[in-house]
């Protein structure tokens, strides 16, 4: 009798063990994941950061386009954006939905925005509009000039989606308020509600 409710309590014990470890890998997968994707940004290896994205975006986004998009952004000599740092800080619990995992990440970086005003048609002209969108998308609060580098310091607070159909391969998609209509049809609308 002592033997069985022994093997009853380690078998409780194991299975509560294993549920916590589940959760810890996917936290270690999406965390492993998603510094991949940052990463090949931050180095500028655009066709590598692409692979990293929900392939159901290039449904709305085609891959070639997002990857002229991506180079314009970070392969750009007029446009110089610099990702400094960046760190996540909370990753939610992955929910099951039509047979595929979601997560909210949630994180947050430091970057440099350098314009070569000079370069572009009208760009001291259009410095002000682009400045005001800065202050409009991260708030004026995080978002600051460095004179001797003629460059803006962009403290932002984001999340990204992400999504596996196995658990261990992960994909994301950066939650934007901006594009959320076009992820109507990508993303169940239980997670659109959570950005």
């Amino acid at each position: 009798m002592k033997t069985r409710i022994l093997i009853i309590i380690i078998s409780i014990f194991s299975i509560f063990s294993n549920a916590q470890s589940i959760k810890v890998d996917y936290d270690n997968q999406i965390k492993t994941s998603f510094n991949s994707f940052v990463t090949n940004i931050k180095s500028k290896n655009i066709n590598n950061a692409v692979e990293f994205i929900y392939p159901k975006f290039f449904k709305v986004v085609a891959k070639e386009q997002m990857k002229q998009i991506l180079n314009f952004t970070y392969n750009n000599p007029a446009l110089g954006i610099t990702i400094l740092e960046y760190k996540t800080t909370k990753i939610e619990n992955p929910e099951k939905i039509n047979n595929e995992l979601f997560s909210i990440v949630n994180y947050t970086s430091k970057m440099n925005f350098k314009m070569d005003w000079n370069s572009i048609p009208n760009g001291l002209n259009m410095k002000k509009a682009i400045i005001d969108g800065l202050y409009k998308k991260f708030g004026k609060e995080n978002v600051s000039y460095n004179s001797k580098g003629d460059y803006y310091l962009i403290n932002s607070k984001m999340k990204a989606c992400a999504i596996s159909s196995n658990g261990k391969d992960w994909k994301f998609l950066i939650l934007e308020e901006s594009y959320k209509n076009k992820l109507n049809n990508i993303l169940p609308k239980k997670i659109l509600h959570k950005f």
